[in-house]
């Protein structure tokens, strides 16, 4: 089975982090790197002028020019004819060839030897310059900024492309097993709908029974739909309907399941309440969210469906005594297969939202300071 939308976004990020980290490594090391060629450029690049300067200048070769060399350059300066070194330079100086190239010594230092004259050569001695490398200069931080902002972006695109794709794949697989089972299940649902409706109750009891049964199978036709509708959603068929008697009919057929798990549920809402809307997709999200209160509240509680006219429109608050939404199913409640609850398949919610982004609407989760869950569904109201 796939990874989880949450465990997939870890994964990637992780891998992302681990990425940013081994190239802001290579990129440090890069730019160590080339500030060493550049440091070597400009000593050679110093050392041929000052011999090209003692040179012309016909300057004595003494330990005294040595000295002033040395103080007005910041690096050791000697004068050496044939294999003779002043000043009592290591002897591996002594034997090394005049050239271009730096000489690397040990205990970190290097040295240039140039050829003055037919009897002269002259010798710069440094030890190898530290890092400046910092983020307090405004270059160096310019170039990780400009790294890490490039790789941000680039990992955006690389998560969000990632998701979508398993979202697709996770799709694909539901609406196989979603047109499978609405095609083993519609056919004997539908044979216990018609019988339903051929019985003639021979008393009350029986009248209630029978309404159960047709209730009920109305129930598994809305899952199987839900399920249809998640495989392949349709745009809504949008009709002028009553929201209040809308959600009072989800009510009154969820009302046996409510009252065995010892919840209470009230409706306070203004009648009639004119919307443009589906009716059978409303109610599918309706019992959704009720269904999910009663469910979060295993030991009884209270519901309460409130609404009222708001500025963009209609307000409807599903609020339960339950103990509320964790950080983690506020930040993701409504993305696909997430689910905190055991058994449960991580659908309702992304049903319920897309339902209600369909009809022009916005479902947002939150928590009352108070406790217990609750969810507003702002949908547009009917102009007159």
């Amino acid at each position: 089975m796939s990874a989880s939308p949450h465990k997939l976004r870890l994964t990637l990020g992780l891998g992302f982090l681990a990425f940013v980290m081994v190239g802001s490594l290579l990129l440090l090391a890069w730019l160590r790197y080339r500030e060493e060629v550049e440091s070597r450029r400009q000593f050679l690049a110093f050392a041929k002028s000052q011999a090209d300067f003692v040179r012309e200048m016909h300057l004595p070769r003494s330990p005294k020019m040595e000295s002033d060399l040395e103080r007005l350059s910041g690096v050791h300066v000697y004068f050496r004819r044939g294999k003779m070194v002043s000043g009592g330079l290591v002897h591996i100086l002594s034997d090394a060839p005049v050239s271009d190239e730096l000489i690397t010594q040990p205990k970190g230092r290097e040295a240039l030897i140039l050829r003055l004259d037919e009897k002269e050569d002259i010798i710069f001695q440094r030890r190898l310059p530290g890092s400046n490398l910092s983020l307090d200069d405004p270059a160096t931080r310019n170039v990780f900024l400009a790294f890490w902002a490039v790789s941000g972006f680039v990992g955006w695109l690389l998560v969000r492309e990632r998701l979508k794709r398993a979202q697709s794949e996770r799709l694909a697989m539901l609406g196989r097993v979603a047109t499978s089972l609405a095609h083993d299940i519609k056919n004997p649902l539908a044979s216990i709908q018609l019988h339903a409706q051929l019985m003639t109750p021979q008393n009350e009891e029986d009248a209630q029974a029978v309404r159960l049964i047709e209730n009920e199978s109305e129930v598994i036709a809305g899952l199987v739909n839900q399920w249809l509708h998640l495989a392949n959603p349709l745009p809504p068929k949008l009709t002028k309907l009553d929201l209040t008697d809308c959600i009072r009919g989800v009510a009154r057929n969820i009302e046996a399941q409510a009252r065995h798990a010892g919840v209470e549920v009230e409706i306070n809402l203004p009648s009639p309440t004119w919307i443009m809307g589906d009716a059978q997709r409303l109610a599918q999200a309706v019992r959704n969210l009720m269904i999910n209160a009663i469910q979060a509240m295993p030991r009884g509680g209270k519901l309460i469906v409130s609404g009222q006219p708001a500025e963009s429109g209609f307000e409807l608050r599903f609020a339960d005594s339950g103990t509320g939404f964790s950080e983690l199913a506020l930040a993701q409640g409504t993305e696909l297969f997430f689910t905190e609850k055991e058994g449960g398949m991580g659908v309702g919610l992304n049903i319920v939202s897309s339902i209600i982004t369909a009809h022009g609407g916005t479902l947002k989760l939150q928590n009352d300071p108070k406790g217990g869950a609750v969810i507003i569904v702002l949908l547009p109201l009917l102009l007159a």
